[in-house]
């Protein structure tokens, strides 16, 4: 049996598609002729598998790998100067949901599951919220490179092993996520700014980003996927 046959086997109560769907275009594609080899093997070298959460937007390493610049950065963001970072560790939960102006590809070392909702199920009266029914679970398996538009909401990636955990390189247009230099407004898309580029909502139940003073607008099921052994 396959990863995805068995990661539906143990989640009955949730629909897991695959990023090969059709059901995937409505939040990104699967870029088939990007190339990211150098980045891969730079990450693997450097990778430990955690029990927490470890990030960074731009790591230099990574940035170094020319073929990930011309068949990433001039295809998907028209030469618009990139940065390529990492997220790693382990997560199995929802959590929360950010977006970003421009697309973000992924590149999972790992196997991993996706959960997205559309930008336009967001409410923004009285307050920016969204219903987690509006959340679609996708399987990437590792290796594969998909892109997410900036209209597909995303958090951490869910790692499909409990063993091995998660690894997803991504690559965004550059001073994403970098610290915000002016007061925020009143507009209600600002109430959930949390930094260049950076927009983000949390689910009650996510305790340390509820306690970091992030914008809590997620209600219904913190959903939650069960993982392989």
């Amino acid at each position: 049996m396959d990863a995805l046959s068995e990661l539906r086997k143990i989640n009955s109560k949730i629909e897991i598609l695959s990023v090969v769907d059709k059901d995937f275009l409505s939040f990104g594609r699967v870029l088939t002729e990007a190339k990211a080899d150098l980045a891969i093997n730079a990450a693997r070298g450097m990778w430990k598998v955690t029990d927490g959460i470890g990030a960074a937007a731009s790591v230099p390493e990574f940035e170094a790998d020319k073929n990930l610049q011309t068949t990433i950065g001039t295809p998907v963001f028209a030469e618009m100067p990139i940065e390529v970072g990492w997220v790693y560790g382990r997560n199995d939960r929802l959590n929360g949901l950010e977006w970003h102006h421009g697309s973000e590809v992924h590149i999972p070392l790992e196997d991993c599951v996706f959960l997205l909702a559309n930008w336009l199920e967001i409410q923004w009266s009285p307050k920016p919220s969204i219903d987690t029914k509006h959340i679609l679970a996708f399987y990437a398996p590792k290796g594969t490179i998909v892109e997410l538009k900036n209209w597909a909401l995303h958090f951490v990636p869910i790692n499909v092993s409990k063993k091995t955990g998660f690894c997803n390189l991504f690559v965004l247009l550059r001073g994403t996520a970098e610290p915000l230099q002016m007061p925020k407004s009143m507009a209600s898309d600002h109430q959930v700014l949390i930094a260049r580029n950076q927009w983000l909502i949390v689910h009650p139940k996510a305790a340390d980003l509820v306690k970091a003073g992030n914008h809590v607008g997620i209600y219904g099921e913190n959903i939650t996927i069960n993982q392989l052994d």
